[in-house]
């Protein structure tokens, strides 16, 4: 146990280093944006801490806090920092990220996900929290180091942060699971592809803000960013709002966009926030899309499966075999396994529905791990099951269904005893695949009622008529 504890420890201490690691570079990032005399022209470590910590709020131990602590102070001295203005910088940040976890932690786990339109309220009012208070304590700063006033402080580093929280926290928020689980490469390759469109449009805005120039070119990127976020989803989404930001506060910086200003800021408060504000657009668009997505999957998925076996429902099944069949490669054999289970009526009567249930779900789950990914499996009703196999001669498919048939046994009477359901099934091939599906069911069918004639718990092969 004490084993156990010590390497659970080590590992929190090398999470809590890399997270300090991230946010000193993040810092180094910052830095070198500066130009003479001012604050950073983009400032991504509040923000990358922020959103490290939202996404996995057991990071958020007082080792983490301590290295994103020190990480700050470290970066600011090698860069050639004064004592003072490390301390009253490094509290401004620090004080922003805690006030925003905690007001994320107000905020449930799925709406921190970015997962529907009511998330996007959600995020935006945390965000603000954080960058006021971040305000409150860069006010005092600019007193204190500068010689200003504090709400003139308190609106350049609520700005500031904004426009970086607004841009960088929706990208670590969304940002795809790295477990190999969790992986869909189908699903990252088309999202790829439908992100060239977009991702060609908004070179081209960037493009055209440096050739055209101009206040107004501040908002050229928003066809893109809408783009991304109708054809692809709310990372891709993030990560070119994140792009178009940067660029365009940096031609802004350089007064390529004629709305640079003279202090402690090379780029003015409105423009920081009117970036902010404009990221919250294409973020919103895209969580509608991915909740429209959501929903409608939800609904196609309630009508092709079976909402208690996950099972296809008969109206599907017959759709994806006649499809199925008639795509295949001519001349390989088509086999269809009919299976109902034996005296399944008993269990009803005697232990109840919700047992009932619990068998017609085992049992699929049962059938699912023989068959492959090509197979189509659908519940016909009550406790009535079929299987189509692809390229599966009458003997194979006679083997499949006597492993379901022996598995099903085993499970289910060491579950239930003598009240355990065995499975009768029918099993019908087309040699050459030239029966129709319909036929293939019919016979299948017959095989079926021969299998309960013999005393049930038993398999049938007929070979099915062209």
């Amino acid at each position: 146990m004490d084993a156990v504890e010590d390497s659970t420890s080590a590992a929190a201490l090398r999470h809590s280093l890399l997270i300090g690691l991230c946010v000193f570079v993040a810092c180094l990032i910052g830095t070198f944006s500066r130009l003479p005399g001012t604050l950073a022209v983009f400032w991504p470590a509040n923000a990358l801490l922020l959103g490290l910590l939202v996404r996995s709020p057991r990071s958020a131990t007082v080792p983490t806090w301590f290295c994103a602590a020190t990480a700050y102070i470290s970066a600011d001295l090698v860069t050639g920092g004064s004592v003072e203005s490390t301390l009253w910088l490094g509290a401004s940040n620090i004080i922003g990220v805690v006030g925003g976890f905690y007001a994320f932690r107000w905020v449930g786990a799925e709406d921190r996900r970015l997962s529907s339109i009511r998330s996007v309220g959600y995020f935006v009012s945390a965000t603000m929290v954080a960058a006021a208070l971040t305000g409150c304590v860069g006010g005092a700063a600019n007193v204190a180091l500068f010689g200003g006033t504090w709400p003139e402080g308190w609106i350049l580093w609520f700005s500031g942060n904004l426009v970086n929280y607004m841009t960088i926290v929706p990208l670590v928020l969304t940002f795809p699971s790295l477990r190999p689980e969790d992986r869909d490469p189908e699903a990252a390759s088309r999202i790829l592809r439908l992100s060239v469109i977009p991702a060609a449009l908004l070179a081209l805005c960037i493009l055209l803000q440096w050739v055209i120039g101009g206040a107004g070119a501040i908002a050229f990127a928003m066809p893109a960013l809408v783009t991304a976020a109708l054809l692809t989803n709310v990372f891709v989404t993030s990560l070119m709002t994140a792009i178009s930001t940067v660029c365009t506060l940096v031609l802004t910086a350089d007064g390529h966009l004629g709305t640079a200003v003279e202090g402690l800021s090379a780029v003015s408060v409105s423009v920081r926030i009117g970036l902010a504000l404009l990221a919250t657009a294409p973020l919103a668009v895209a969580c509608v899309i991915y909740e429209r997505r959501r929903a409608l999957a939800a609904l196609t998925e309630a009508v092709m499966l079976d909402d208690l076996t996950g099972a296809l429902r008969r109206d599907e099944f017959m759709r994806k075999s006649i499809g199925a069949v008639g795509s295949r490669q001519s001349g390989l054999p088509v086999s269809v396994l009919m299976m109902d289970l034996d005296h399944f009526k008993k269990v009803n009567d005697t232990l109840g529905h919700r047992t009932g249930d619990t068998v017609l779900v085992a049992f699929a789950d049962q059938v699912r791990r023989h068959l492959d990914d090509t197979a189509l499996f659908a519940r016909l009703g009550g406790e009535e099951f079929v299987v189509l196999l692809i390229d599966t001669d009458l003997d194979e498919a006679t083997q499949i269904a006597e492993i379901i048939r022996v598995a099903q046994q085993e499970q289910s009477r060491t579950t239930l005893g003598e009240l355990g359901p065995t499975v009768s099934i029918g099993v019908a091939c087309s040699p050459s695949g030239d029966a129709d599906v319909n036929s293939m069911i019919d016979c299948a069918d017959e095989a079926l009622y021969l299998a309960k004639k013999f005393d049930r718990n038993c398999t049938v092969s007929l070979t099915a008529r062209s």
